[in-house]
């Protein structure tokens, strides 16, 4: 089906198409041809309701235009199209983030390259930029934003935004924290609603992942109940009390003795306790469905005999669909995984250093993993860190949590300049003195990942430049990396220390093969899935009992629904090239995957010229447009006739005042339905 530009052309084309008499394949050409159009026809409709808003009052007769919207501008659209005020206003919002402040959101959208939700996510997170970073970011992530999902795509604008202006940024953060509430609301059906808002994002990752970890525990121990259930009964046990002073061995039996369940289960009043011993009814208690062949949740991990269709699956800690904890909650009791196994050290490596760059005082537990530049912890850079699942976070906040992991494992990515994986591996070293440094627990103290390129990782261990604590980490990582590449030819294809792992006639692979594929993969390789790779399976791409190896050449990673897809929903993997993961769907269409690099390029920092003395406090990016604006605010008007299709020049009291731009006359715009959320949140 030949490409249409959106428009009229695609309107009829689509017209004179009956999809019922389409084959399989021409079906989904329809569908996003369908999908142009209607970002186009989205986009058009935005543009006249901003146009509406714009007119000035008492001019029905004439062609008169404000320049800047004020409180009532949404009144017209919302009297005409009978709608509530909160969606008038956050509708106009929308409008006028795509068409004024920016104008290139509205035309990819009326080009059909760009949907509203990915508008949307544009005008959310760059808000409280000014101006000319939020168009920086814009010239970089648009062109491509066709190609990510929502939420990849926030992702990314997390990156740019937190790399263009980090003291704004850590400001902001701070800013955010200090707002930090717990709020109860009882809803209409009687049951209530407990919410931490604004909490540090290390402390809120890791109580989620403690309770998950707790959860996965008592399922082990026997608790029938969904996981879900579970977690509510810990998440309410450690608000109200209940654990005080409890080990977590403690408090894993008191779930399993105290179980919440409601008083409309049809089951007995032993099952109904949770734990498998003490059931009186061989009747279990009701779940989701389990697939025969998916891995038990007892100390063994026994499988049913016979049932072995997912014999390849190379177990991570996936226990969902997408997302750190995914959305695909029917599936909560199906994939109770635990974390991998501690690592055992690959290599020997020299003394540790003797201090350490921040103390270490984290009483609690960490995030499951971090990932970070290593010239961002020795302070020669900026450059945002990731949390998978939780997404970008900025430098400070990144050093402060990587200081209160030292017991967990640190594994290294050295890339190539391109941030392509050429060698990777744990490291040995950290930057404390080694009475200092807590003993390995994997559990408690997550991985970290250090990220540098090859030519960076020489220019510092071959500088004159002061490491302090990180000599010896950086000294290891530059002899290893000079070995490695002794061994193996720049030409070669990304390796790392596998040979020492390489067992390919056995099912499941070893440490070492399960870290590079991991760490090569970064998350699910189906197209736009974003599930973190510690929480997914390693697949065989042609199937062990086919006769597939156990070797990086046919191992890739897959979330439990994406790697259920493939056995039972008629789906097809292949890996043709190094690098590419290509998905066949059932209809005949190829989906294919790049391998994602591990270092992102980031822009160089931009920041706004603050004031001679920056506030302590920065101003509300939350502040909608609308009531933003003074009351009554007079309505001046152009004197000339415009296009209604093409957006006004910006006046000069959007951009804020010269000594700074961080007050604006009309906040940037962030509205309820830009906050809805586009992915699964992470707990």
């Amino acid at each position: 089906m030949a490409s249409l530009p959106p428009g009229v052309e695609l309107a009829e084309a689509l017209a004179a198409i009956d999809e019922r008499r389409v084959s399989g394949f021409d079906t989904v050409e329809v569908l996003k041809a369908a999908y142009r159009q209607l970002c186009h026809d989205r986009a058009r409709f935005l543009a006249v309701l901003l146009e509406v808003g714009l007119r000035e009052h008492f001019s029905g007769d004439s062609v008169r235009r404000l320049e800047v919207p004020d409180e009532f501008s949404p009144d017209e659209a919302r009297a005409a199209l009978v709608w509530s005020r909160r969606r008038s206003d956050s509708t106009f919002e929308l409008a006028w983030g795509v068409h004024r402040r920016l104008p290139q959101l509205g035309e990819a959208m009326s080009r059909g390259d760009l949907d509203e939700p990915r508008a949307a996510a544009f005008i959310r997170w760059t808000a409280g930029l000014t101006h000319q970073q939020a168009e920086v970011v814009c010239a970089q992530l648009v062109p491509g934003a066709g190609r990510l999902t929502v939420g990849a795509l926030i992702e990314q604008i997390q990156r740019l935004v937190l790399a263009i202006d980090p003291e704004w940024a850590q400001k902001r953060y701070t800013e955010a924290v200090r707002r930090r509430r717990v709020v109860g609301t009882r809803n209409e059906d009687g049951t209530a609603t407990v919410s931490g808002l604004d909490l540090p994002l290390d402390r809120a990752a890791a109580g989620c992942e403690r309770i998950d970890d707790l959860a996965r525990s008592c399922k082990r121990a026997g608790d029938k109940r969904p996981i879900d259930h579970i977690r509510t009964d810990l998440f309410l046990g450690s608000l109200d009390g209940s654990f005080e002073a409890l080990t977590d061995k403690e408090i894993v039996a008191h779930v399993l003795e105290h179980p919440f369940v409601e008083q409309s289960d049809d089951r007995s009043d032993g099952a109904a306790g949770g734990h498998a011993g003490r059931s009186a009814d061989p009747k279990p208690a009701r779940s989701p469905r389990r697939h025969p062949a998916s891995p038990r949740p007892d100390a063994a991990q026994r499988a049913r005999p016979g049932n072995d269709r997912y014999g390849d699956d190379q177990r991570g800690n996936g226990p969902y669909g997408n997302g750190p904890y995914g959305n695909d909650r029917s599936r909560a009791d199906q994939a109770d995984s635990e974390r991998p196994d501690p690592i055992q050290p690959d290599h020997a490596g020299p003394e540790p250093v003797q201090h350490m760059p921040v103390p270490y005082n984290r009483a609690g537990r960490a995030v499951r993993e971090i990932r970070v530049e290593l010239t961002t912890l020795l302070g020669l850079d900026e450059h945002p860190a990731e949390v998978p699942g939780w997404g970008i976070i900025h430098a400070g906040l990144a050093r402060e949590m990587v200081s209160g992991m030292l017991a967990g494992e640190w594994r290294f990515a050295v890339c190539t300049d391109d941030g392509r994986l050429l060698y990777s591996g744990i490291t040995h070293h950290r930057p404390c003195a080694a009475a200092e440094r807590p003993s390995r627990d994997i559990r408690q103290s997550g991985i970290v990942e250090l990220q540098i390129t090859r030519s960076r990782l020489i220019d510092i261990a071959e500088g004159d430049g002061f490491l302090g604590v990180w000599t010896s980490l950086v000294t290891e990582l530059a002899h290893r990396t000079r070995r490695h590449l002794q061994e193996t030819s720049d030409a070669a294809r990304s390796s790392t220390d596998i040979s020492a792992d390489h067992k390919s006639s056995r099912r499941r692979a070893g440490a070492v093969l399960r870290r590079y594929v991991q760490m090569r993969g970064r998350c699910c390789s189906w197209p736009g899935c974003r599930m973190p790779a510690t929480r997914t399976d390693q697949d065989h791409a042609a199937n062990w009992a086919d006769g597939g190896s156990t070797t990086e050449d046919n191992l890739h990673l897959a979330c439990r629904h994406d790697h259920r897809a493939k056995h039972d929903g008629g789906w097809r993997v292949t890996m043709p090239d190094p690098g590419l993961i290509l998905w066949s769907s059932p209809l005949g269409h190829s989906y294919p995957t790049r391998l994602p690099p591990i270092m992102f390029g980031t822009l160089s920092p931009q920041p706004r010229d603050w004031p001679d003395s920056p506030p302590g406090r920065i101003p509300d990016d939350a502040h909608p447009l609308v009531t933003g604006l003074k009351p009554h605010s007079p309505r001046t008007s152009t004197q000339q006739p415009c296009n209604p299709q093409q957006p006004s020049p910006q006046p000069r009291s959007e951009e804020g005042p010269d000594d700074g731009g961080t007050q604006a006359h009309a906040p940037d715009p962030i509205t309820p339905l830009l906050r809805q959320e586009t992915d699964a949140p992470p707990f």
